[in-house]
């Protein structure tokens, strides 16, 4: 199993147990993102994401350790101590699941076990990942464009607003916001 480094990029991915739903609900898109900022901000930088019903995916990169410890000391987090990048996320699956067991009346495990994580060692495999991962949506038959996909990423590069989201190292990998949006409409063939 790949250990998580700082300065290092991850795909990193998961579904739910015996492919069951990850979400029921509107609010459970947005409570997903919202738990893994509290358990995560201060561990991974985001660049991408794309919630779908039974699983996701998230690309993000490790914080550099001081940077953690300077961010970590900002969250009200029950911990108090800096754990390993993978006891966070963790701590944040867990979390979420009790959520929706409880919202659910289930017991068990939400996910499947060990999420999956694969190293992103290159920028073109980085790009790849950005697209591959906002294109998601048209390869499970969620949407029929990524444009009006609400559980991603994407609208997010879309537009000016605040986010968690590091729009500024994707678009210059990219070389800006048109040749990003050339790369996931001819990325559609990939599918």
């Amino acid at each position: 199993m790949i250990k998580l480094e700082p300065n290092r990029y991850y795909h990193i991915y998961n579904r739910g147990n015996n492919l069951e739903k990850l979400f029921y609900s509107k609010a459970n898109y947005e409570y997903f993102l919202s738990k893994f900022q509290q358990h995560c901000f201060h561990v991974f930088v985001t660049y991408a994401f794309c919630l779908m019903g039974n699983h996701f995916h998230l690309l993000v990169s490790v914080r550099p350790v001081d940077e953690q410890h300077n961010l970590f000391e900002k969250r009200n987090l029950r911990t108090k101590k800096l754990r390993t990048p993978s006891k966070h996320l963790a701590h944040f699956f867990s979390s979420y699941t009790q959520s929706i067991n409880k919202q659910e009346g289930r017991v068990g495990s939400l996910f499947q076990k060990n999420f999956k994580r694969k190293e992103i060692d290159s920028e073109g495999y980085f790009r790849h990942i950005v697209v591959y991962i906002h294109l998601n949506p048209l390869k499970h038959g969620f949407s029929e464009d990524i444009e009006s996909y609400p559980y991603s990423s994407y609208p997010v590069y879309l537009n000016s607003e605040e986010t968690f989201i590091n729009r500024g190292k994707t678009l210059e990998l990219f070389g800006g916001i048109k040749n990003f949006n050339v790369a996931h409409k001819s990325g559609i063939a990939l599918f």
